[in-house]
């Protein structure tokens, strides 16, 4: 059948609220994993050797979570002696897939590979040829070269990246004679202060880091919804690094590669709310079907609306939930086998179109679980395009 369903009735009877705390715990792992202790912090322009990840895995960005299920030799013992040593590895950045439908000279996956973010492992499991583990990215490096080690793993020379945090706009001439007026007057002294420059007052607005959050939590408010079961709990982080970086984590793999050569989150948020606020609906990358909207985007986990996930084949699924879908078919039965969404059974869907892989449908297994229905759509599936003034060019840009 197409699926193309209102929410269901459920809803609407007392209900039990999904935890939404279970997500980033990966419990589908398995019960047998151990906690790696201590935290690594590498300094800001140094240079480091780290064995790298093959870079078949997307783009990274800090504090993001991802579990990782590796059977083969190669990736195995790397990870045996990352946890034997500092726990710490590099990741590189790559796209989805081959960079289609751009010009020359338009590509942002240019150089892709030069990027990417460590990642520490905070959990380790290693059973009988199986390495599980469960990392978190920390910090942005440039690649500076690549070596093959003894043990035939490949490790790479770094550059960590700085963050720069830069002042407050006209904070170098701030005069003094406003003080007084400063605390209950803030704008206007702004706006009196900005005459003294060669500037408009509206120039430096859009370099104030507190207006360009006061323009996520309003212009990005689909990013909001969700169970929010602790209401007193932050949706999004208050710090302009790890806003910039939160954000990141629901964009396509190749726009999060543009973000992490960025090094100021004033230039990271910028460029996000121009891109986010234009791009409203998500098509099929095989066939450009429309498959959801924006307003449709609805946070499963504690982490946000796009988190990543393994497969029992150890495939990575950078998986973002939405509450409805449309121009999908179902192709297989309901099962609960490896769920990331613990009381959901998961049903494979595909383009109704084209029949391309695109995520799958997550039913509640009690009547009373709230949602009782929602969709985790691999974002490698998916495209957005900008919209202009109500019209949708052309050029796929996430």
């Amino acid at each position: 059948d197409t699926v193309s369903e209102p929410e269901n009735t459920d809803m609407d009877l007392p209900s039990e609220t999904f935890n939404e705390d279970l997500p980033p715990e990966h419990s589908y792992l398995g019960e047998n994993l151990e906690s790696v202790s201590g935290r690594v912090i590498l300094t800001e322009g140094s240079y480091v050797t780290l064995p790298l990840l093959p870079r078949v895995y997307g783009t990274l960005v800090p504090g993001q979570t991802f579990p990782m299920t590796v059977r083969d030799y190669g990736r195995a013992y790397m990870f045996r002696k990352c946890v034997e040593t500092n726990h710490t590895f590099g990741c590189i950045s790559n796209r989805y897939r081959d960079h289609v439908g751009r010009g020359a000279g338009q590509g942002i996956g240019q150089g892709v590979g030069s990027y990417g973010t460590t990642a520490e492992i905070y959990e380790f499991s290693d059973d009988i040829g199986t390495v599980c583990i469960k990392a978190k990215a920390r910090q942005r490096f440039k690649l500076i070269k690549t070596k093959r080690n003894d043990g035939g793993f490949l490790s790479g020379e770094l550059k960590i990246l700085p963050e720069v945090n830069l002042n407050k706009p006209l904070s170098s001439i701030q005069c003094s004679s406003l003080n007084r007026l400063r605390a209950t007057q803030k704008e206007r002294c702004f706006s009196w202060e900005s005459y003294l420059t060669p500037w408009p007052k509206w120039v430096y607005d859009q370099y104030d880091i507190d207006k360009l959050k006061a323009r996520v939590d309003k212009e990005l408010i689909f990013l909001k919804q969700g169970l929010r079961k602790d209401k007193g709990k932050m949706i999004m982080p208050n710090d302009p690094s790890e806003l910039s970086f939160w954000l990141a984590t629901h964009l396509d793999a190749e726009e999060r590669y543009h973000v992490i050569k960025l090094d100021s989150p004033i230039q990271r948020l910028r460029w996000q709310l121009s891109l986010m606020s234009k791009c409203q609906q998500y098509y099929c990358f095989g066939c450009q079907t429309q498959i959801g909207q924006q307003s449709d985007v609805f946070a499963m986990s504690i982490e946000g609306a796009q988190s990543i996930y393994v497969n029992p084949d150890g495939y990575l699924h950078d998986t973002m939930t939405l509450i409805n879908a449309t121009n999908l078919v179902l192709v297989s039965t309901p099962s609960t086998d490896y769920s990331w969404f613990p009381g959901y059974a998961w049903s494979i869907a595909v383009c109704a179109n084209c029949h391309k892989h695109i995520g799958w449908q997550f039913i509640a297994q009690k009547p009373r679980l709230q949602p009782h229905k929602f969709y985790g759509l691999s974002r490698s599936s998916l495209i957005t395009k900008i919209s202009m003034d109500g019209q949708q060019d052309e050029i796929p840009v996430m």
